[in-house]
């Protein structure tokens, strides 16, 4: 089993706080899930746990061992972004194997990808981006996958398939997930916390999300 802590990480624009004192930890066999609203620094969390955005402070470490460089392995932890992030000229053929990722295993969850192995990632739609993209994060040797807006662009059938795949693959990685589907990010969450004030909050029940002014009522329609 191997260990992602995430602790003291301190970010301010001026007089704001958006992140401040944020702790998390993530562990194989778990997905976290963390919500909040737009512009609450999510995205800035995963750059800084990833190495994107150095902090002043901040502690990121695997298994005790702090992570102190901007570049992290691909064998320790793979991001997600929220922007397409493989080149468009490259083949799909080429991606996967930079992956390492089994195509035909891919096309056994995504049957509809079947005869693609050699267009260009430029052909494909902003939804079928994402899922190559997703899978190829989720599914390549990494102990730990940090998501931001998987969901995005896909269709509900889609979304449940890469929920299925996210159950699946935690079996031997820690999942860290964000997205404004948060109904989604809710049921395959093994923990869920709401970044707010620049801290976190755990959720042990829906309620909670109300409390912390994520959503406004009790039927679940978020405050956007």
């Amino acid at each position: 089993m191997h260990r992602l802590d995430i602790s003291n990480l301190r970010l301010e624009y001026g007089f704001k706080r958006v992140l401040w004192d944020v702790f998390l930890r993530c562990e194989t066999g778990k997905v976290l899930g963390l919500l909040g609203r737009n512009g609450c620094g999510k995205t800035c969390l995963m750059k800084a746990v990833y190495g994107e955005l150095k902090l002043r402070d901040q502690y990121v470490g695997i298994d005790g061992k702090v992570l102190l460089t901007s570049e992290r392995r691909p064998e320790d932890m793979r991001y997600l972004p929220q922007h397409d992030f493989i080149p468009s000229g490259l083949s799909v053929k080429r991606v996967f194997g930079d992956f390492g990722v089994d195509f035909e295993r891919f096309v056994t969850d995504f049957p509809e990808f079947e005869q693609v192995y050699r267009k260009r990632i430029k052909a494909f739609s902003s939804g079928e981006r994402r899922i190559i993209e997703a899978y190829l994060i989720l599914t390549s040797e990494t102990k730990f996958c940090l998501l931001d807006e998987p969901f995005s662009f896909l269709m509900p059938l889609h979304v449940q398939k890469m929920k299925e795949i996210i159950h699946r693959e935690k079996a031997t990685k820690g999942i860290l997930i964000t997205d404004h589907y948060f109904e989604d990010v809710m049921e395959v969450s093994d923990e869920l916390f709401v970044l707010r004030g620049g801290k976190t909050w755990k959720v042990n029940e829906r309620k909670d999300l109300e409390l912390l002014q994520y959503i406004k009522e009790s039927d679940g329609i978020q405050d956007r």
